[in-house]
């Protein structure tokens, strides 16, 4: 029985704030305490009252030396999940006036990363509400407990988590009376099974809430939802793929069809498998279905079709036999004496008829009609996604002496979205699209239908060509399998900073991490800064500089997953983990001109060897919770030193 079993604790929560809930639901499970949740109109009515002993505790309040002196703290428990609420998508970039909820650390961040917006303070939804609806401000910032109330009210929330630098947020107790009740509680809530729960919790919430939002707004809308929407997908690389069996698997069709069932719309497939790319796009221009994808955006379309939002980039090569004129051209414009083969009405024979005015192109039905005039010599040059062309030679049950044009490389990139007929259905049904799709996990999808390069294929090939001398053979042998291992490493491997990739992370613990392995998060401070005042140049420098000494002071694994973000794993003991981050957090960088020189400082969060597996997930989010502990301990000092220091720098290089 715990120590604090048939206790009863007030707990203070806004209407909505499901976190909290999740928070001391477990804290009443674990402890066999019962919890009393006392609701407040504001966030400033509940500090208010856990400062007056009205309530007991509070969750996700951020810590600040001045609330420290009103509050006892728990450690950081979770993150806050923090939305700009607009009626237009707005975005904190795009707005000039912004509402803050009085009493929070929104507005000193905001103040801090866009200082041109003007700052309104509201208290409790009524007055948010009243603020957006009167046209006073853009948009307000508020955390998750007003996501239900503002998505229902038919406003748009944009997530501000990876935008400002928002602090993780603790427990509360009144002054001097529930400090070993705070220290328990935390260690608690601090578990994988508690941090797993409110993780899913959260997400399904958002989910849910985002899904009835946009089906209130179908309804509204007005569409004839018994009218089923008809729906046309290519046959195309991993976009979409059709089996004997009637399915139909792919990134396109994935996107599409889950965006239709958070709409609740009834869409129904009419394409087949053996249709063509023009004998659809007839049908769409027709308006003969409604919507149709993989489908890229350009001037040309947009007279007769709708976009919704990009869900996937593909990239264009050029294709060519075996041995045909090597290291000849370097740009696709040069291409005006050779024959090329595209897909009629394919997006691609628009972007070459750009690029190669008054040059004939030769049409095709579809890709394996251009990949079968390739090889019959009938045309030069094939234009086609590199997705597309590793599908097909993997597919391939004969060798094929092809090859990609790499001194041409990948020249083009487009936005693949699904496209809309442009009448009065297609258009109010763009915005709903929008919001769905942008309620997917993108990556996640793409990810299951990535296709890898098909070294194997290029391993035989390399046989085949060598296959006058044993010699040459076993030559041809080791240079594919290197060239195998080169792709492999190039596909896992940041192109910047020379270590692994946020892929190799995903790949190499796609279903857990070691209990015994540690993990640390680094994130460099004041990066942003770094950029804006010196350029992306010098930026890249200190990334690759980082990487350096990581490589220097660190043994395991080590990974750069975004801008300024590294993952470091490995099996090590207290003195050496703290010997490698008594290196790392503060590093002196020059620029290679020698002209700058900066004190670089790196904020670290660390996830020690835990009782059990856990997913990538979790660890992480947990090296997330430690590193923003550690952030807060950052002082102002040390702040503004780094600033007179960035100041000094410019003022030394300037004219």
């Amino acid at each position: 029985m715990s120590a604090y079993a048939s206790e009863q604790y007030r707990v203070a929560i806004e209407a909505d704030d499901v976190v909290t809930r999740v928070l001391f639901d477990a804290v009443s499970q674990r402890f066999e305490v019962d919890i009393a949740y006392v609701y407040y109109p504001s966030f400033n009515d509940i500090l208010t009252a856990v400062e007056s002993g009205e309530s007991d505790f509070a969750a996700n309040v951020t810590y600040t030396p001045q609330r420290a002196e009103r509050f006892d703290y728990s450690s950081p428990t979770n993150i806050e999940y923090t939305y700009l609420y607009s009626y237009t998508n707005a975005t904190l970039e795009t707005i000039e006036r912004v509402g803050i909820p009085k009493g929070t650390i929104y507005g000193e961040l905001i103040k801090k990363y866009f200082p041109s917006l003007t700052q309104i303070e509201y208290s409790g939804h009524q007055q948010a509400r009243h603020l957006i609806d009167s046209g006073q401000v853009d948009g307000v910032v508020d955390a998750i407990n007003q996501l239900k109330p503002m998505l229902l009210a038919g406003l748009d929330a944009q997530l501000l988590n990876h935008q400002i630098s928002i602090k993780p947020v603790s427990l509360i107790g009144t002054k001097d009376k529930f400090q070993s009740q705070l220290k328990a509680f935390e260690q608690h809530l601090h578990s994988a099974p508690v941090q797993k729960l409110l993780r899913e919790t959260v997400n399904q919430y958002q989910f849910d809430i985002r899904q009835k939002s946009l089906r209130d707004l179908v309804v509204a809308s007005g569409i004839d939802r018994s009218r089923p929407l008809k729906v046309k997908i290519e046959h195309a690389g991993q976009y979409a793929t059709y089996h004997d069996n009637g399915q139909v698997t792919g990134i396109t069709p994935d996107v599409l069809f889950s965006a239709c069932d958070i709409l609740m719309l009834n869409c129904k497939l009419v394409s087949r498998g053996d249709e063509t790319w023009e004998d659809m796009y007839a049908d769409f221009f027709a308006q003969k279905v409604d919507l149709i994808s993989p489908f890229a955006k350009s001037e040309l379309r947009k007279q007769f079709a709708y976009f919704s939002v990009p869900y996937y980039q593909s990239t264009a090569i050029m294709i060519k036999r075996e041995g045909y004129k090597n290291n000849v051209y370097s740009n696709v414009s040069e291409l005006i004496v050779e024959r090329i083969g595209v897909v009629k009405d394919d997006f691609y024979q628009e972007l070459l008829e750009s690029l190669l005015p008054q040059k004939t192109l030769i049409t095709y039905r579809n890709a394996e009609q251009q990949i079968a005039a390739l090889l019959a010599k009938e045309i030069d040059y094939v234009i086609i996604t590199r997705s597309s062309y590793n599908k097909i030679l993997r597919e391939s049950k004969t060798l094929l002496p092809l090859t990609e044009d790499k001194l041409i490389g990948e020249f083009y990139t487009s936005n693949v979205t699904i496209g809309f007929t442009k009448n009065a259905r297609g258009k109010a049904l763009v915005p709903l699209f929008d919001r769905a799709i942008k309620m997917l996990d993108l990556e996640k999808i793409t990810n299951t239908h990535y296709v890898q390069p098909d070294w194997k294929a290029a391993l035989q090939s390399e046989q085949r060509l060598a296959r006058r001398s044993i010699a040459v053979v076993a030559l041809g042998l080791i240079a594919s399998i290197l060239v195998s291992l080169y792709l492999h490493h190039q596909s896992n491997t940041d192109n910047l900073t020379r270590l692994k990739n946020r892929r190799a992370l995903q790949r190499r613990y796609s279903k857990d991490i070691s209990p015994h392995l540690t993990l640390v998060y680094l994130d460099v401070n004041n990066f942003k800064p770094i950029n804006d005042t010196f350029g992306h140049e010098i930026g890249d420098q200190v990334l690759k500089h980082i990487a350096k000494q990581i490589s220097r002071y660190w043994k395991g694994q080590s990974y750069r997953i975004g801008g300024d973000e590294f993952i470091l794993i490995g099996s090590v003991d207290s003195v050496t983990l703290s010997y490698a981050l008594l290196n790392l957090q503060k590093l002196q960088f020059t620029s290679q001109d020698h002209r700058i020189t900066l004190d670089v400082s790196v904020a670290f969060g660390v996830s020690k060897p835990r009782r059990e597996a856990m997913t990538l997930e979790d660890v992480m989010h947990q090296a997330d919770l430690s590193m923003y502990s550690h952030k807060r301990k950052v002082t102002e000092r040390e702040i503004n030193v780094a600033k007179q220091q960035i100041e000094q720098e410019l003022n030394m290089i300037q004219p």
